[in-house]
């Protein structure tokens, strides 16, 4: 029931203006650091910082806008940068994101307690193992970027787990310090002060 409550809520946020504006900024954000803010490490590690953006709007205006604004910046990434064909399910693996994002954020009032930084960490976590790990793995290696002949799938999901583990203890220290100071800036200036 609280998780469908979450989702009427969050539907109703987009009749808003303000969450229309917010949103449009934070996919522009995302697209901006998915194109250019990846760091690589060797041949096989790169860390990219746009899940920082979906994981504010879905914070910001919960799990319905996160799963449309998570497709917008797939496609939105796409447009602006066209490598390769638009693969749908891909942009729904981004939605699925956005959508974690706003079930475990939404509401979200930064009090600097350990419940608040486990919450944070638990819903990177929860993006990490299905839509990275399991759900990227898969439709990459179905679509044939990745994998070589003989590699199952177990096996290219065990190669990932290394690279997805350091970009998930670089989430730990970056998303407390991205999430609660954007939380209170928006809740100070652009809700009167008042939690929604």
């Amino acid at each position: 029931m609280a998780v469908f409550n979450s989702f009427k809520r969050s539907l109703s946020e987009l009749r808003n203006i303000r969450c229309i504006a917010a949103v449009g900024v934070f996919i522009a954000i995302f697209v901006v650091l998915d194109g250019f803010g990846s760091i690589r490490i060797g041949e096989f590690l790169k860390i990219n910082f746009a899940y920082l953006a979906l994981a504010v709007i879905g914070m910001l205006f919960g799990p319905a806008v996160g799963l449309v604004a998570g497709f917008a910046c797939d496609l939105v990434g796409y447009l602006v940068n066209p490598v390769g064909g638009f693969i749908p399910w891909l942009a729904l693996i981004t939605a699925l994101e956005g959508m974690i994002y706003g079930m475990f954020l939404y509401g979200f009032v930064p009090d600097k307690s350990v419940k608040q930084y486990t919450k944070i960490f638990f819903a990177r976590l929860t993006v990490v193992v299905i839509c990275n790990l399991l759900l990227n793995t898969w439709a990459l290696y179905s679509f044939g970027f990745i994998g070589q002949a003989g590699e199952s799938l177990l096996m290219l999901i065990y190669a990932r787990i290394g690279t997805n583990a350091v970009g998930l203890a670089a989430a730990a220290v970056l998303m407390p310090m991205v999430l609660i100071p954007v939380r209170i800036a928006y809740t100070r200036f652009l809700c009167g002060g008042r939690t929604r």
